[in-house]
């Protein structure tokens, strides 16, 4: 199965690196990333939790990982800016 995950804090393209090893780290997930548009495209053999994908993310600095929603595709307005993590 294929999902799609928006990833916050990238800054660069270390940092687009370093969030596809994390991921891949993770048994049975095949992962690309992007830096613009941030995203995650994961394969996985088996369903793995957000949670478990966001603990490998978490390792590499602080990253945070959401699935990804098509229908609301307007930019929303933070009210607490992510700190971006870069290498």
């Amino acid at each position: 199965m294929i999902h799609s995950y928006n990833i916050t804090g990238m800054s660069c393209d270390g940092c687009r690196s370093k969030v596809e090893k994390n991921l891949n780290t993770i048994n049975g997930v095949k992962a690309k990333v992007s830096l613009n548009p941030p995203v995650a495209t994961i394969t996985m053999e088996k369903h793995v939790p957000t949670e478990q994908l966001q603990a490998a993310l978490t390792t590499a600095g602080e990253y945070t990982i959401t699935m990804a929603t098509v229908t609301n595709t307007a930019p929303q307005k933070e009210d607490n800016p992510i700190k971006k993590s870069c290498c």
